[in-house]
Formats: C-alpha cells, structure tokens, sequence
C-alpha cells in the first residue's frame, strides 16, 4: 500500500524555451516525482511556464531537482504553494 498525504506542491516555474526540453528530461527521468505540463502560450514566445503538481511527500525531492535546475539555468518560479488534494472530490 503506497502512503499518500491529503496535501499537493503546486509550482508554476518559468524559463527560456531552451532551457524547458532539459527540465522536461530530469522531470521524465524522475518518473512519479510530479505530474507537469506546460501552460498554453502566444506564438514566438521565448519562455515556457511549466506547471507541477504532486503529493506534499515528495516536495524536498521537486524542490532540490529545482534548485540543481537554477544552478544551470535562469528559473523563475511564479507560483510556490500548497494545495488540497482533490482525488476523493472524483
């Protein structure tokens, strides 16, 4: 039985278009970590906001694979929360 909190990181992050295909591979690497899309943007635009969301138990583990990002490229992060999981509202 996997142990799940009630709670979820939400974390949109913004960077340059460049820069998105090397988070998308550590994301993709780090399979389960989060789940992560990227949000709707305007043709020729040269950054890419990404959001992720996942289970609070793992909110050191997203949160050093972000800051190892930083240390590599120029990251905002836009929004740094924490959100109620919504699975039982299904």
């Amino acid at each position: 039985m996997h142990k799940h909190s009630s709670q979820l990181f939400h974390y949109i992050v913004r960077l340059n278009k460049e820069d998105s295909a090397f988070l998308y591979f550590q994301l993709e690497s780090n399979d389960g970590l989060c789940f992560y899309s990227t949000l709707p943007y305007k043709p020729h635009t040269q950054y890419r906001d990404i959001d992720l969301k996942g289970d609070i138990l793992l909110h050191n583990e997203i949160k050093h694979l972000l800051i190892q990002c930083e240390n590599k490229f120029k990251m905002d992060i836009l929004v740094d929360e924490i959100i109620p999981d919504q699975k039982d509202s299904v």
